[in-house]
């Protein structure tokens, strides 16, 4: 698919390199020629110098036929005019960044339909979501709802006390409404079938039943526990929002900030949450602050080698949960080995929205263990040729699985014997480069 990138920030450079290596054709424009140069020789993407809004400059970027006009640029009101002007010319789909908390609590006005906008993304709250799951299933490395919340997707860590590790899964007498999708076990990832064994150390993935995935530390004898207090460092947008979302769960917030007039503002946004105006590098500070007595620890300044270096002081001070954001995939493997729990940023989470907004019949896109498989919520539309057809019959490959469908509230776990029917809801799992095949065999 072909899709025009307005900005070359970081946001916009990560997200066509990505696209560009899923082989999608890229257009990157930006008013900055020495940022083009860049994107230019690190990603093999075409690109263009202008300042926009330019409605010439439009007119010729219709030429390519575009699918999708992503507007990645740091200021909100650029993007979303740039998304308006974009689909009355004649762009198909369009997506805006938009970093105020306001346009998104509108309640008064359809700002999609006001500014001709497929899909707001908000980068910081799709971090901040990130982190909450992270925070509240405390046990968990993935969560996430499919289906308005009648499917769910559980990524847990298998305890070395588990006994049953040499039993095949269809023998292990799951109950009804639940699939184990994806399995990582030594960094290498498997996609289990009946014949398959979930072992002590493993990372299981598991979808399914709402009520029923709520049981699996019963299931598989993980110890629950749950959190009343957490230490935030960075008082970012990401963490205002992550702030937000805890005190909506009468979760006591301890937010750390070094800026002064920042610290102010955050105290206004935040009345019932401490704001401590201090510096989160500073290991003294935060042994007074005796963050070690919180249940869970946040570092999210927004610069990687920053939240790494406070995440490893809060390890070392005997923080029991300690999470950070990262923002390069690559660098995942240094924060599991400081012992720091990787969040998503939200570059990362943006590239799957745009994947997201890219296909007509997906509902979302996500991604498993450093991407290397990808979760994907469909609907089947009623002019699908799969209609009436047994999964069987589609002879899928090893590393496409169809996990759940969702009719009319009701969950079935993806077997042979499974027949879609007009606008059911599939979760699928599969491994990257099989994510167009998948979205040509159900489109």
């Amino acid at each position: 698919m072909k899709i025009v990138i307005l900005g070359a920030g970081k946001m916009g450079a990560y997200a066509a390199g990505v696209l560009s290596k899923e082989e999608h054709d890229v257009i990157v424009v930006d008013r900055d020629p020495k940022i083009l140069e860049q994107v230019a020789r690190e990603t093999d993407v075409a690109t263009m110098h202008a300042k926009m809004p330019d409605l010439g400059l439009f007119k010729i970027l219709l030429e390519t036929r575009p699918d999708l006009f992503f507007a990645a640029t740091d200021n909100d009101e650029t993007n979303l005019i740039c998304c308006s002007l974009a689909k009355n010319l004649g762009f198909p789909k369009t997506a805006a960044c938009i970093q105020s908390r306001s346009y998104l609590e509108s309640e008064n006005l359809n700002l999609n339909r006001l500014f001709y906008v497929d899909q707001f993304i908000c980068a910081e709250l799709l971090s901040a979501q990130d982190i909450f799951k992270l925070l509240t299933h405390s046990t968990d490395t993935a969560y996430q709802h499919f289906a308005h919340g009648q499917i769910l997707m559980r990524t847990v860590q298998i305890p070395e006390h588990w006994k049953k590790g040499d039993i095949a899964i269809k023998d292990l007498g799951l109950p009804d409404g639940l699939i184990a999708g994806l399995i990582r076990r030594n960094e290498g990832i498997l996609f289990p079938h009946g014949e398959d064994c979930i072992k002590p150390g493993d990372q299981a993935t598991l979808i399914g039943e709402a009520r029923v995935i709520s049981g699996l530390h019963h299931l598989f004898h993980i110890p629950e526990r749950k959190i009343h207090s957490v230490v935030i460092v960075g008082g970012t947008e990401t963490a205002l929002h992550l702030s937000h979302l805890l005190i909506e769960q009468h979760i006591s917030v301890k937010l750390i900030e070094k800026n002064g007039e920042r610290s102010y503002e955050l105290a206004d946004l935040l009345p019932t949450a401490t704001i401590i105006n201090r510096d989160g590098t500073d290991f003294a500070a935060l042994n007074e602050e005796n963050v070690q007595s919180s249940d869970a620890f946040v570092s999210c300044t927004g610069e990687e080698g920053t939240d790494l270096f406070i995440a490893s002081m809060a390890v070392h001070l005997g923080c029991k949960k300690v999470i950070a954001l990262v923002g390069n995939p690559a660098s995942i493997p240094l924060f599991e080995h400081a012992k720091v729990i990787p969040a998503l940023s939200s570059r990362i989470n943006v590239v799957n929205r745009l994947l997201t907004t890219l296909h007509h019949s997906t509902i979302s896109v996500g991604s498993l263990f450093n991407d290397d498989a990808k979760i994907v919520e469909l609907k089947i539309p009623p002019s699908s040729k799969l209609i009436g057809t047994p999964l069987s019959q589609l002879k899928l490959p090893i590393d496409l699985l169809i996990a759940t469908i969702e009719n009319h509230g009701k969950v079935m776990i993806g077997n042979g014997g499974s027949i879609l029917c007009p606008d059911d809801t599939v979760v699928a799992i599969c491994s990257p480069h099989r994510l167009e095949q998948l979205q040509h065999l159900f489109h």
